[in-house]
């Protein structure tokens, strides 16, 4: 392939990305990241248009906007990642921008040669590239994603690219310049970052988009609020348990929670107060329960947990650290706030195993507790039970 070609080539895939990049900015405006990645396509593509146009003649001007373009914009790329794990943008990207614009011109003003120039171009390209795929590698995460796979690959391409550019430009190989006639100059200069910009494009987008399927399967499943399991993730959560236990010969827990006196939050401190109470609560039973339990918000102010392998004196004590966390927390506004909970248990031995009349069950123990004073908890099986600070009383039944 001649250099007119391929300049052809990469000039237009630059100006594709710089319009799927506005394109998906133009869909969610909202988005940081989608802004950098879409300044960044604006300036990357503005860059290499000039450069190739400039095909390394001696004029200045040109030379000095089309290289800090391209440095500018793979900074945004680089801030435009950052963004999207939410990581604040680093200053060191102004850093790199300005001391490569002071370094160029200082190159440009002494008529350095072009294989000086562009090393510089290539040193500090490749710089910006593995500042992208560090960026990758710290979000590591437990299930592999198939766009972060393809991003750290493409990455992987352009500095392997950029660092023998600039090691051949050092050694004063004049192939690796724009207006480049040997053909591993044209693969290098060329063929190689039109594929690794096209490919890390797409696998940002892909990055972006894999997030947007997450959120919206995440949304299905939890709570916008609390951020806890949702009404009928904790149906399904139940339901997969209770077939484990059936199998397994195991016994199971099911506590049902109920905020005392909400109602009065809400309409004495407001909505916004009653919410946060909400979210407080949850962080407190998610730091109360064991990692393998599942915790849910059931509705309103009314939250439900499974406990599995749990049977009657575990639940119990399960019951009186739930009860003493939250009444021991110190929640917005030094408000004052406390629980009912009514539990459950499948003991290990029973064949006939059932979301519905379990959940009633702890439903009927729930209302003895509160029935019984509130702030406290309720076994199915026995009389509503208040523990305070490791003593047990019981407590007589009477109406609100």
């Amino acid at each position: 392939m001649d250099v007119l070609t391929a300049g052809v080539a990469l000039i237009m895939v630059q100006l594709c990305v710089a319009l799927f990049m506005a394109g998906t900015f133009y869909a969610t405006p909202n988005e940081k990241c989608t802004r950098y990645w879409a300044q960044s396509g604006a300036l990357v593509g503005v860059g290499v248009l000039i450069l190739i146009i400039n095909a390394g003649a001696p004029n200045y001007g040109l030379l000095i906007i089309g290289n800090n373009s391209l440095v500018g914009g793979l900074i945004f790329q680089w801030w435009g990642l950052q963004s999207f794990y939410k990581r604040r943008p680093s200053n060191w990207g102004w850093g790199i921008a300005a001391s490569f614009f002071l370094l160029y011109a200082l190159l440009l003003a002494t008529n350095a040669k072009i294989t000086d120039r562009v090393a510089l171009s290539a040193i500090t390209t490749t710089l910006v590239f593995l500042l992208n795929f560090r960026e990758l590698w710290k979000t590591q995460t437990s299930r592999p994603s198939f766009a972060r796979v393809l991003a750290m690959c493409a990455l992987t391409l352009l500095i392997g690219s950029s660092a023998f550019r600039a090691v051949a430009s050092l050694w004063r190989n004049p192939d690796f310049s724009p207006a480049t006639l040997s053909s591993i100059g044209v693969v290098d200069v060329y063929l190689v970052p039109l594929v690794g910009t096209l490919l890390y494009s797409v696998a940002l987008l892909m990055l972006y988009f894999e997030r947007v399927v997450q959120e919206k399967h995440r949304l299905a499943t939890h709570d916008e609020l609390t951020g806890l399991l949702n009404r009928r993730a904790i149906i399904t959560g139940a339901e997969r348990e209770i077939n484990v236990a059936m199998r397994l010969h195991q016994s199971l827990a099911v506590a049902f929670i109920d905020i005392d006196f909400f109602k009065r939050i809400n309409d004495e401190q407001g909505h916004e107060t009653g919410d946060a109470v909400l979210v407080e609560l949850s962080k407190v039973l998610k730091e109360t329960c064991r990692n393998i339990d599942l915790v849910a918000r059931f509705g309103g102010e009314e939250f439900c947990i499974i406990f599995p392998g749990t049977d009657d004196e575990r639940a119990e004590i399960i019951g009186e650290r739930v009860v003493n966390a939250v009444r021991y927390h110190r929640f917005q506004n030094n408000l004052t706030v406390t629980v009912s909970i009514g539990i459950a248990v499948l003991p290990a031995e029973n064949k006939m195993r059932a979301w519905t009349p379990l959940i009633k069950e702890a439903d009927a123990a729930l209302y003895k507790a509160k029935a019984s004073g509130r702030n406290q908890f309720c076994m199915s099986s026995a009389a509503p039970t208040r523990r305070v600070d490791g003593v047990v009383s019981g407590a007589a039944e009477s109406a609100d």
